[in-house]
């Protein structure tokens, strides 16, 4: 499951597509470099995020996988800085997981990062970089 990532400097923001299977260990093992070779890097620790799902041709995602990526995903939140996760996705399958991911990654202790949905890039491109 690759994923591209663009870290625009200028607005704060690291946007990521996702392309191809969705599978547990393979979402897990990409996002743990992820965080390990962006999210940990200190100049990087007050931008928001956009995660664009649409290029994504199967979907193999379980709900224990989906609990343990939110648990993965939230050790790197940062406890001083509110930041946006916008997630973008183009089916209702997609669009249900999301709600669960978003679901499982909010109950983690410490966790200061919105996370809102979307079916549009430009809509979530936009909240993304808002300041409210």
């Amino acid at each position: 499951m690759p994923a591209k990532h663009f870290i625009d400097k200028e607005a704060k923001l690291i946007v990521t597509t996702w392309e191809g299977d969705a599978v547990d260990i393979e979402f897990i093992e990409v996002i743990t470099k992820y965080q390990k070779d962006i999210q940990l890097n200190p100049e990087y620790i007050e931008y928001n995020e956009v995660a664009n799902f649409c290029k994504i041709t199967s979907i193999k995602l379980t709900p224990k996988g989906l609990k343990r990526i939110g648990r993965i995903a939230s050790k790197t939140d940062q406890y001083k800085f509110n930041s946006k996760l916008a997630l973008v996705v183009s089916s209702g399958t997609a669009f249900n997981l999301a709600r669960i991911y978003a679901s499982f990654r909010n109950i983690q202790n410490g966790t200061n990062k919105e996370i809102r949905i979307f079916k549009s890039e430009v809509e979530a491109m936009g909240w993304a970089q808002s300041k409210a």
